[in-house]
């Protein structure tokens, strides 16, 4: 399982320690990264804080792109908007089947909508907005593992 955002400094990262904090039964690979990573860098301390307030730590995560990240093997890729989706599409044309967006996890009708915006910059209470709209998402995700 593999979450691809923009600059996987904040939706991808919560999402993949999110995951690994939760889950109860060894899942290969449970990754994160980023589309346009042009330097590795840790997220925002709205995020950090946001997180914090769930009792996750993300003080240590350092962004990645997506070179870093085994796609062939992932079972399943999970992008956060759905620019990003077609992108991965387009680089992964073989592997179409296995690229979803998050939200299409999420709760009816939360899961009519395509994206999970992007926080960054924003103050902290959109943080806290977003890592709830993964977290809901995922919760129908770790319920099937």
């Amino acid at each position: 399982m593999i979450f691809v955002c923009t600059g996987n400094i904040c939706r991808s990262a919560f999402a993949e320690k999110y995951v690994k904090a939760g889950i109860r039964t060894e899942v290969p690979i449970i990754e994160s990264c980023g589309l346009v990573v042009e330097v590795p860098s840790p997220p925002p301390h709205a995020a950090v804080d946001a997180a914090g307030r769930i009792g996750l730590d993300l003080t240590d995560h350092i962004s990645r792109s997506i070179e870093y990240c085994d796609m062939e093997t992932a079972d399943l890729i999970l992008a956060m908007e759905f620019g990003q989706y077609l992108k991965l599409i387009r680089r992964l044309p073989h592997k179409r089947h296995q690229i979803r967006l998050l939200r299409e996890f999420s709760p009816f009708p939360e899961n009519l909508l395509c994206n999970i915006n992007d926080p960054f910059g924003l103050p902290a209470k959109h943080f806290e907005k977003c890592f709830a709209q993964i977290r809901r998402a995922l919760a129908t995700i770790m319920a099937l593992i």
